[in-house]
Formats: C-alpha cells, structure tokens, sequence
C-alpha cells in the first residue's frame, strides 16, 4: 500500500480531483526515474482557489518544496513555501488543461518533478 492508498482510503478533497490521486496510485509500479519517492509526496487542498476546484500535490527536495497544482484550469508546477507549502505556488510551469485528461495532467506533473530534482542535482 501506498501514501497514495492513503490519502485515498481517507479522501477528504473534491471528488473532481479524485482520479488524480488514482493516477499517482497507479504510478507508483513505474515511477520516474529521478523523483523523489513515491512515499515523499503530500497532497493537499489547492491554492488560491476554493477547495473543491483543484487539488496542490506537493514534494520537498533538499531545502525547495516544489508542487503542483491541477485544478480547472489546467497544471501549474513551482515552488512552493517549504514551511507552509499551501501559502503560495510560484509557478514555473503551466500546462492548460483544455483536452487534456487528469492522467495526463498528473504524468506531466510528476515528469516535471523529476526534471527539475535532474536539473538540480546537476547543479549540485
């Protein structure tokens, strides 16, 4: 069982979003390379908009905390305040949404955490 399993056994955020957390489930047999584990990430309710209308996904890397959230719009990646990541998303990525699934949203998410724990490492 997975923290995804978890977070799923216990759901407390929008049934929207649902399937995000199902696809992060579902990816823990195939992981990206690079990314932090799969037992590192937190999800959470999504910033600056209402709590029902996205989903913020969440992970922290040496001393960034960098996130995701996926919400009606589409995919925002950033960073995010590592003391209080729900306080502000500094995007660095937009990916919007409009025919796109939420698998795809969420693949896409976890492929840029793994670029940027790449890029970081390198610079390291």
């Amino acid at each position: 069982m997975s923290t995804f399993d978890d977070y799923l056994a216990d759901w407390e955020f929008g049934e929207d979003w649902r399937p995000v957390v199902d696809r992060l489930a579902a990816r823990v047999t195939s992981w990206p390379e690079g990314a932090p584990g799969p037992e590192d990430f937190c999800v959470d309710f999504p910033v600056d908009v209402l709590w029902t209308d996205g989903l913020l996904v969440w992970t922290r890397l040496a001393g960034t905390c960098l996130g995701g959230q996926i919400d009606r719009t589409g995919l925002r990646c950033g960073t995010l305040n590592p003391h209080n990541p729900g306080d502000q998303l500094d995007c660095r990525f937009v990916l919007l949404g409009t025919g796109r699934s939420l698998s795809d949203l969420t693949d896409a998410l976890l492929d840029w955490v793994a670029a940027q724990t790449d890029r970081d490492e390198s610079e390291h």
